[in-house]
């Protein structure tokens, strides 16, 4: 019994500390916390997507592009350029395309903890980035009536840092054809009009 009550109240700290709340998950599209400061000048860790489905784009690609052109004063860390200096640091960096990033389908986020914390820290620490934008998911939605597919991009601006969550959203695209690259660039448009000023 006692045993038991110590178990619960150590969980209990463990999901205060990360800053999860369990009775609110992120609902559907348009729904987002928190605000985007401005990352004009800044340098920023743009992450893989971590979970897609329902698309064979290059969505990664897509989101690089539309983050570039809608934002070009901001030096984003991203791609092969990413993935080379995580494999330079060897056992003591991280694996940008395997992010332990569960705690978001818990519900709300307010802070990450281990293991993402000191993950996404190490990257930071390597390439001097003062934010990361980590797009967690990326799910299509549909068809619709007529046979249209959209796509919901799930993503989040964290300070590595101290493993705030700054702001997360749920973005949506504009429904196109399945695999047609419409949709895909039309939400990448999305994150960038809210991201960026």
């Amino acid at each position: 019994m006692i045993l038991g009550l110590l178990l619960l109240s150590l969980l209990a700290l463990t999901t205060a500390a990360c800053g999860l709340r369990t009775d609110t998950p992120p609902p559907g599209p348009g729904w987002e916390r928190g605000g985007v400061p401005d990352l004009r000048g800044a340098r920023v860790l743009l992450l893989p997507v971590q979970g897609v489905s329902g698309t064979g784009l290059d969505v990664d690609a897509e989101l690089l592009y539309a983050l570039r052109s809608a934002g070009p004063s901001v030096r984003w860390m991203a791609g092969e350029e990413l993935q080379e200096i995580a494999a330079r640091a060897g056992r003591l960096g991280a694996d940008p395309q395997n992010l332990p990033v569960a705690v978001f389908e818990a519900g709300e986020v307010r802070r990450v903890g281990d293991p993402l914390f000191g993950e996404l820290y190490r990257l930071a620490a390597m390439t001097d980035a003062g934010y990361a934008l980590l797009p967690i998911t990326v799910q299509a939605e549909g068809p619709d009536a007529d046979g249209l597919v959209a796509l919901n991009l799930n993503a989040a601006l964290l300070d590595p840092r101290s493993g705030q969550v700054l702001w997360q959203g749920i973005l949506q695209g504009t429904a196109g054809e399945a695999g047609s690259p419409g949709p895909l660039a039309s939400a990448a448009e999305a994150l960038a009009q809210r991201v960026l000023p």
